[in-house]
């Protein structure tokens, strides 16, 4: 008998994190599901710690690859998925032991093809934040992801066969911002959606090792991503794309002004010259948002 949900893990290097993302998958109320958890050419014990749990749980099954990023991780495991529904985790994140149960029960009650829940965050000493959730629309997370709208992978679960029916795969070569090109993507597909708004069932772990030099990573990896989805989208979403590169620009001067580098500086060359120009044009605009969204984040909360 086929699992209810497969559970797609993509694990590099994360091995001591590994056990407490499956224990959370053994603690659910819904028992039929797999876990394919995806070695990305890990060089620590990874491939060691899950053919001790898969031993004891035969729903745990290990997949090897070459290093290649979680994109090329979480698409292997879709190839290899057996499940009706689909579940994405990162090996340092959690999930509440309803969430299967929960939103497999109102996705079939409502023909839903996509759900979501709500989700927290958890620091490493254990302190969890409140609950949140964020309405989601594909104008929301082309103008606003990042900026307010951003929610977690493993907050959502997929019907299998609409992802394979729309070709909704993760990009082998797509090493940065995958969760963003792959909620577009997912939103552009018209999917049936139904939340639980009401109901946490994410918990994201906050990691801030290396906090300091990864502003400038993010920085080059959202205008790396923003260039390459130029070519990709048409229309009304390729205009509002061009509005969230000019909201995009006032980050990259703030962090400029924060951090001083000039190696913030130079990632701005990562965009085309003749778009960064039409953003630039629009930053007058854009700038009420970033506004708002500082205020929101940094002063009244």
């Amino acid at each position: 008998m086929n699992p209810k949900v497969s559970v797609i893990i993509p694990c590099y290097n994360q091995a001591k994190f590994l056990p407490h993302a499956v224990a959370a998958l053994q603690a659910q109320t819904l028992g039929a599901w797999e876990c394919i958890v995806v070695d990305d050419g890990s060089t620590d014990n990874t491939a060691e710690v899950v053919t001790n749990i898969a031993l004891c749980d035969p729903r745990v099954r290990l997949l090897q690859k070459l290093n290649g990023g979680s994109a090329s991780a979480r698409d292997m495991g879709l190839q290899h998925a057996l499940g009706e529904f689909i579940q994405f985790l990162d090996a340092d994140d959690t999930i509440d032991p309803d969430k299967l149960q929960r939103q497999v029960t109102r996705m079939q009650q409502t023909d839903a093809t996509l759900s979501y829940t709500a989700f927290c965050s958890e620091n490493p000493q254990g302190a969890r934040t409140a609950p949140r959730f964020v309405p989601l629309s594909l104008r929301k997370i082309l103008v606003y992801w990042g900026l307010g709208a951003s929610t977690p992978i493993h907050s959502f679960l997929y019907r299998t066969d609409f992802l394979r029916l729309h070709d909704l795969r993760f990009q082998n070569e797509c090493r940065e911002r995958e969760d963003w090109r792959w909620h577009i993507r997912c939103l552009a597909a018209q999917p049936q959606v139904c939340t639980l708004p009401d109901y946490c069932g994410a918990i994201y772990y906050q990691n801030h090792e290396g906090k300091t030099g990864s502003y400038i990573r993010m920085q080059e990896g959202n205008f790396r991503f923003m260039a390459s989805m130029i070519r990709e989208l048409k229309g009304l979403s390729k205009l509002l794309w061009l509005f969230r590169t000019s909201e995009e620009l006032w980050i990259w001067i703030l962090r400029m002004l924060k951090y001083r580098s000039t190696k913030i500086a130079k990632t701005i060359l990562l965009l085309p010259t003749l778009w960064t120009v039409a953003a630039i044009l629009l930053m007058p605009i854009s700038f009420w948002w970033i506004l708002v969204y500082f205020i929101k984040t940094y002063i009244a909360r």
